[in-house]
């Protein structure tokens, strides 16, 4: 068929290249919305963060993007799906439904080789007449 037109280490390289350069800027994006971050004692700090990850939420969310990992991270922060689909404008069965644990916590998932159809994966036994495939059309 050809060689593949791209190599798939390079593309996944390129692929968390890009990532990276996204949640940098999407934490300057948050920075110019919100201010930056100065708390000055744990409760600030952690006020602080909620607030980053749910404006960082709804940025991704009106932005187009699949705000999935920073979702996860917010429940890991103990936040409800309340909060997460008020930063999302949704509500929070609707972002339950929508992020809830186990859906995508990879934003660049490896598909899975396709298996080789039956007729390829048999080898061909000299002697023995293959059975036509629903596929093959008839020479007459």
């Amino acid at each position: 068929m050809g060689e593949p037109w791209a190599d798939r280490e390079r593309l996944a390289a390129a692929a968390d290249l890009l990532a990276e350069k996204v949640d940098v800027l999407l934490d300057r994006i948050v920075d110019s919305a919100i201010g930056p971050a100065r708390a000055h004692s744990a409760d600030q700090l952690r006020d602080d963060s909620e607030a980053r990850l749910l404006t960082r939420i709804a940025i991704e969310h009106l932005a187009g993007m699949n705000p999935a990992l920073d979702v996860q991270r917010a429940l890991r922060a103990g936040m409800t799906w309340d909060q997460i689909g008020g930063a999302a404008g949704i509500g929070a069965n609707a972002a339950r439904a929508r992020w809830s644990a186990g859906k995508t916590t990879d934003p660049h998932p490896t598909p899975e080789p396709a298996p080789a159809p039956r007729e390829q994966a048999r080898r061909h036994q000299p002697g023995r007449r293959r059975a036509v495939d629903d596929q093959q059309m008839p020479m007459f």
